[in-house]
């Protein structure tokens, strides 16, 4: 992995561009999995631990798109490192194929180690495409969000244009942070087979970092308004006609009992919110330091 981070780097600063500070090639991979209990939804979801990441993901069809609302983290002191907080698309689980796209929120603090201009203290929304076969990103942006505060929501989109081999990314903060942000790049023809809504503790070389000492369990953020779409034009929101896999973050990357959950998404649940069309069902959850 080392070897790839370094010409992603190389490759990014040859460009003239900075690079986000992100979790690449699956940093703390799965190395387990087994059955959840029941999920609000009335279904059985598995569940994979990982030493960094904790949220949803779906798998077992192709898709191209997928959407979320993100609120900013609620503690303050997060603001000074980690965690990111994402939607993603990507080749292989976790990011651990050649290819993903993500959009979400990182901390000022996180984006300046790599040229972002913006204040300290606050966050940044970014987008990022990755391909393993050009040695790192090839597209990214950082967007500062001017005026807003704990608990605001920030919608995010990923549309991969197929006949257009385009991937487009939008951004809508709340109005008092400015206006929706669009951009799009060209695409190399991945092959998405997973889509995920996570937070993610890892550095700048892609290593899980030793998540921070937690006095109390607290909730970290929200995914609410999930929406995604298959290749083929089913639509469903974090549930579909696909297989949901809930991803916990725990001491040693082992399932409970042989690892200590340190974070994990709450339930699914409904909020009642229109997204990618409609109101969907199972749409929403938290984050939670444990």
């Amino acid at each position: 992995m080392r070897s790839r981070i370094m010409s992603r780097l190389a490759a990014a600063a040859a460009a003239g561009a900075t690079a986000t500070t992100l979790g690449f090639a699956a940093a703390g991979a799965a190395s387990a999995a087994t059955t959840a209990p029941a999920r609000a939804h009335g279904t059985t979801l598995p569940v994979t631990a990982t030493t960094s990441q904790a949220g949803y993901e779906a798998s077992g069809r192709d898709f191209r798109y997928i959407s979320s609302t993100l609120t900013v983290p609620d503690t303050n002191f997060l603001t000074q490192i980690y965690p990111q907080e994402y939607i993603q698309l990507s080749n292989g689980s976790l990011a651990s194929g050649d290819q993903y796209v993500r959009a979400g929120i990182e901390s000022c603090t996180v984006a300046q180690s790599f040229g972002a201009i913006c204040t300290t203290g606050t966050w940044v929304s970014y987008v990022e495409a990755f391909n393993n076969s050009l040695s790192g990103p090839y597209f990214h942006h950082f967007y500062q969000l001017s005026g807003v505060t704990q608990g605001d929501g920030i919608n995010f989109s990923i549309y991969y244009d197929q006949g257009g081999n385009e991937l487009h990314f939008t951004i809508t903060p709340p109005s008092t942070s400015g206006p929706p942000q669009h951009y799009k790049t060209q695409a190399y023809g991945p092959l998405f087979d997973h889509a995920a809504a996570l937070d993610d503790f890892t550095d700048s070389t892609g290593t899980p970092i030793p998540l921070p000492f937690f006095l109390h369990q607290f909730q970290i953020n929200e995914f609410l308004q999930g929406a995604l779409t298959t290749y083929s034009g089913a639509r469903g929101s974090f549930v579909g006609p696909w297989l949901t896999t809930e991803i916990i973050a725990t001491s040693n990357g082992l399932l409970p009992p042989s690892g200590t959950t340190r974070v994990s998404p709450t339930q699914l649940r409904s909020d009642g919110l229109a997204a990618n069309g409609t109101v969907r069902p199972w749409d929403a959850f938290g984050v939670w330091a444990r």
